[in-house]
């Protein structure tokens, strides 16, 4: 009988996959732009490829579009977090990219996100400790420094403005799908990506609905499969396996990832203070995501159940 029971170890490794997809997303856009095609394109068909593939996986389950249909009724709070995670996530950070260095971009929007915990502490009147509070601060500054030295000498004002934007959109759609307590289902990450979609077509067409070539398949294809569904996907296998502060502290890692494929493939670097700034970020991150010390998680338990025959 196959187990159901947690593993710690899939689950770091499935977070930390997650981390390593969506650290391409600045080089396979670069790469899909290098082809001809513009940001609007870019992001359309991104989500158009990944929602494809999660078609398939819900549509190839018993039940699957019964499933969808139960779970397409009151879906507006879906729709709420996919305009601020798709739509808004998708179309200014790959505008971003036009503008800036893929490194300075990644650690920007990263940082726009961490604005998820505002946001708690504002609505939901979570409590900050003393460790949090410095750690914020120690994001703010990061972030300022970055702006000031390299957002201004290596990118541009409206590569960090859409950045951020990208950022606070993503930060928003942590917060909403937390407000709104929606389960991290296939079915709802299938409405998830559909109504994005949507939201995404109409930028798109507004621009003239460019087809891809033939040569820009490649980029796009790889958009769409490892970012934009193994990103996703990966998450939420994480989340069955460990608590989400855990997955949120290895995802940290991403924008060490999208530096390491830009560097590699575009040889884009930050400067030294800007590395340093990142830094900052990053550590400020995983301090506002580990839990406080009388926070005592719920331990999952597996009970093995003998077969009756």
């Amino acid at each position: 009988m196959k187990s159901t029971c947690p593993s710690p170890v899939a689950g770091a490794a499935f977070a930390l996959f997650a981390a390593l997809s969506n650290g391409t997303v600045g080089v396979l856009s670069r790469f899909a732009f290098n082809e001809g095609l513009d940001h609007t394109a870019v992001a359309f068909w991104r989500c158009g490829i990944a929602l494809s593939l999660i078609s398939i996986i819900v549509l190839w389950k018993a039940g699957g579009l019964a499933r969808l249909s139960a779970a397409f009724a009151g879906s507006w709070k879906i729709a709420v977090c996919s305009a601020l995670g798709i739509f808004t996530l998708y179309h200014f950070e790959t505008s971003a990219f036009a503008y800036a260095p893929i490194p300075l971009v990644a650690i920007l929007v990263f940082a726009g996100g961490l604005g998820a915990i505002a946001l708690d502490i504002i609505i939901l009147k979570e409590r900050v400790t003393m460790g949090k509070a410095f750690a914020m601060v120690m994001v703010v500054l990061g972030g300022f420094f970055l702006i000031s030295g390299d957002g201004l000498e290596t990118g541009s004002l409206m590569g960090v403005t859409l950045a951020l934007i990208a950022g606070l959109g993503y930060a928003s759609f942590i917060f909403a799908w937390k407000f709104f307590k929606l389960r991290s289902s296939l079915e709802n990450l299938w409405l998830f990506l559909a109504y994005g979609l949507v939201m995404l077509a109409v930028p798109y067409f507004w621009s003239g609905a460019q087809i891809p070539s033939a040569n820009a398949l490649p980029s796009l294809l790889s958009l769409g499969v490892i970012p934009s569904f193994c990103g996703f996907y990966c998450t939420i296998l994480a989340l069955r396996h460990i608590e989400a502060y855990k997955t949120q502290v290895i995802e940290s890692s991403e924008p060490f990832f999208s530096a390491l494929f830009a560097a590699m493939f575009f040889g884009e670097w930050l400067t030294g203070s800007g590395m340093c700034a990142s830094l900052a970020i990053i550590l400020g991150a995983l301090i506002t995501s580990t839990p406080d010390r009388r926070w005592r998680p719920h331990t999952v338990t597996c009970n093995r159940r003998k077969r009756v025959t």
